[in-house]
């Protein structure tokens, strides 16, 4: 709720939803580090004042997703062609469900999962400075992908 909050606030001002995305990213890499980080210390799942990294690092990443979802959807209502859309999110929720699987069945510990999130995430805010430098949707200067709905509007015309 709160990163939903945020985003709305962030898009009012006409800060770019791609450049909103690259902190986001981030923020949610670090948080998954965060939730790691205890269970390497301390080796158990007892409650103790070493869980508070963890359970802040779940906090800040439930507000990462909140304002990730609005964002994404911003930029790939702006990226991907409305008579296409059906079949090119198809197309990507194969890997994704591939994924999900090996996470399953792998038998990965509470570390190294939250570990492999925290490497997928900031390959994807990696990525995503890429998209902000290549201004897809805009010009050579990360100025596309601009999160206000005039910009949007401007843009499906």
């Amino acid at each position: 709720m709160l990163g939903t909050i945020t985003f709305s606030r962030l898009s009012t001002s006409g800060v770019p939803a791609s450049k909103c995305l690259v902190g986001i990213l981030a923020l949610a890499s670090l948080s998954c580090l965060a939730m790691a980080w205890p269970t390497s210390l301390t080796g158990s799942g007892a409650a103790s004042s070493a869980n508070t990294p963890q359970y802040i690092g779940m906090l800040v990443y439930e507000f990462c997703i909140g304002f990730y979802y609005p964002a994404m959807g911003t930029i790939k209502g702006m990226i991907v062609p409305e008579d296409k859309r059906a079949a090119i999110y198809n197309v990507f929720r194969l890997p994704l469900n591939l994924l999900v699987l090996v996470y399953l069945v792998g038998d990965f510990s509470t570390e190294k999962s939250f570990l492999a999130n925290a490497v997928l995430l900031m390959m994807s805010c990696v990525l995503q400075i890429q998209l902000v430098r290549g201004g897809v949707g805009g010009n050579s200067h990360g100025e596309g992908l601009r999160c206000s709905e005039k910009d949007a509007e401007t843009r499906s015309q």
